[in-house]
C-alpha cells in the first residue's frame, strides 16, 4: 500500500461558504487556482487520479486561505469546523481512498484552537493537525489580500503556541508543518515578490527549515518528546544537506550559557533533535536529496507523501514520479515498504487494507 500522508485538499463546501460569508464570488475569482488543481475541490477528478495508481490512498492534508488570515478569532474558528465537518465527511463516504484527515485551524484562537484539536481527534477520528509556518495574521480581514499585508508575522516557537503542543504530546498524533511564505524569499530591494518563483522553490522550503530549527533549539523538541513534527519537502531539502552544521550554535552558546537545568540540550545534541522529526518524500522525483534525508531522518522517519495536487498534471505528475523515486532509492525494500506504508499506519495508528 502506497499512504500519501501529504495530499492537499480544499473541499467544496468550504470554498462555497468562504465565497458566501468571506468574501464575493467575484472577488475570490481574482485569486482562483490553476484549472489544472482543480482535484483540490473536484472529488471526481481526485478518485479519477487516484484509481490510476494501485494500492494508492490519501490523508487528506489542508490548503487554502488560513482563517487567521481572513477572520476575527471567533469567525475564525467557526471556518475551521466547517473546513473540517466536510473533510470528516469525505473520509466517512470513500473509507478505501481516503484514510485520515488533518485538521484545520484557527490559529490566532489559542482557546479556540484547543477546543478544535479535542473536537476533531476526540469525535471525528482525525490523524493530527497542520500549522502553517510563519503564522500570519491580517491587519484589516476585510477581503482576500495575497500581497501579505500583515498586522503579525509570528514564529512557531512563540511561547503562546506552547498548549498547542503540549495537546498534541498528549494526543500522540502528528503536527503536519506547513511552509506559507510571505513570497518575499530571497528579495532584494525594489522586489515586491522573489523573481522568477524563487519564493515559491526557495523561500518556502527555507520557512520550514527555520521552522525546524525553531523547534530544536527553542527546547519544544526538549520539553515534549511525546511530539511529532511531519516536515514537508524531506525536511525542506536544507537541513538534511546542513546536518554537519547543526550542532554548532549549541557549542557557541556553551560559551555563554552552561549546561544546567535552563537548558534544553543537557541531554542530547541538537543533530538528535533534528533526527525527532519525520520527513515527507515531495521532493518532484529526486532521488539524491531523498537518499540525504533517508541518512539524517533514518527509514522509521519518512513517510510518503506527494504534494497532490500542485503540479500541471493535477497531482498525476507528482505521485508517478515520487513512486519511482522511492522504488528508486538504493535501499532495502523493507524500508521502501516502511516509508510507503508502515511508518504511517504506527504514527497515525491506522488499521487500514485495500
Amino acid at each position: 500500500m502506497k499512504i500519501d500522508i501529504y495530499a492537499h485538499i480544499c473541499p467544496k463546501e468550504f470554498i462555497d461558504y468562504f465565497s458566501k460569508h468571506v468574501v464575493s464570488p467575484e472577488k475570490l475569482k481574482e485569486t482562483d487556482w490553476p484549472a489544472g488543481w482543480s482535484p483540490l475541490w473536484d472529488v471526481d477528478k481526485r478518485l479519477a487520479v487516484m484509481d490510476k495508481y494501485e494500492d494508492y490512498v490519501q490523508v487528506l492534508v489542508p490548503t487554502g486561505p488560513a482563517p487567521s488570515v481572513f477572520r476575527s478569532p471567533k469567525e475564525g474558528a467557526e471556518l475551521a469546523r466547517v473546513f473540517n465537518n466536510a473533510l470528516a465527511e469525505l473520509v466517512s463516504k470513500y473509507p478505501k481512498k481516503f484514510v485520515g484527515a488533518v485538521a484545520y485551524l484557527p490559529l490566532n484562537n489559542i482557546d479556540a484552537t484547543l477546543k478544535e484539536i479535542d473536537r476533531v481527534i476526540g469525535e471525528l477520528g482525525f490523524k493530527g493537525i497542520c500549522m502553517d509556518t510563519p503564522i500570519y495574521q491580517l491587519k484589516k480581514p476585510d477581503g482576500v489580500n495575497y500581497d501579505y499585508d500583515y498586522e503579525t508575522i509570528k514564529p512557531i516557537d512563540l511561547p503562546e503556541f506552547m498548549p498547542i503542543y503540549e495537546s498534541m504530546s498528549r494526543h500522540k498524533l502528528p503536527i503536519w508543518i506547513h511552509p506559507r511564505g510571505r513570497g518575499t524569499l530571497p528579495v532584494y530591494p525594489g522586489e515586491e515578490r522573489g523573481k522568477y518563483l524563487s519564493h515559491w522553490a526557495i523561500g518556502w522550503p527555507l520557512e520550514s527549515a527555520i521552522a525546524m530549527y525553531r523547534l530544536v533549539f527553542s527546547g519544544v523538541l526538549a520539553k515534549y518528546p511525546n511530539l511529532r513534527f511531519i516536515i514537508h519537502h524531506c525536511g525542506s531539502g536544507i537541513i538534511p544537506a546542513l546536518a554537519g552544521r547543526l550542532d554548532y550554535p549549541l557549542d557557541d552558546n556553551l560559551k555563554m550559557v552552561p549546561l544546567g537545568k535552563e537548558n534544553p540540550f543537557q541531554l542530547k545534541r541538537p543533530i538528535e533533535y533534528f533526527r525527532m522529526f519525520y520527513a515527507d518524500t515531495a521532493l518532484g522525483g529526486d532521488v539524491a536529496t531523498l537518499m540525504c534525508g533517508y541518512t539524517l531522518f533514518g527509514a522509521e522517519h519518512m513517510l510518503f507523501g506527494t504534494d497532490y495536487p500542485y503540479d500541471i498534471e493535477g497531482g498525476d505528475k507528482y505521485i508517478r514520479n515520487t513512486i519511482n523515486a522511492v522504488y528508486r532509492m538504493n535501499i532495502s525494500d523493507a524500508d521502501k515498504e516502511r516509508i510507503f506504508e508502515l511508518n504511517a499506519k504506527q504514527i497515525l495508528r491506522l488499521n487500514v487494507q485495500m
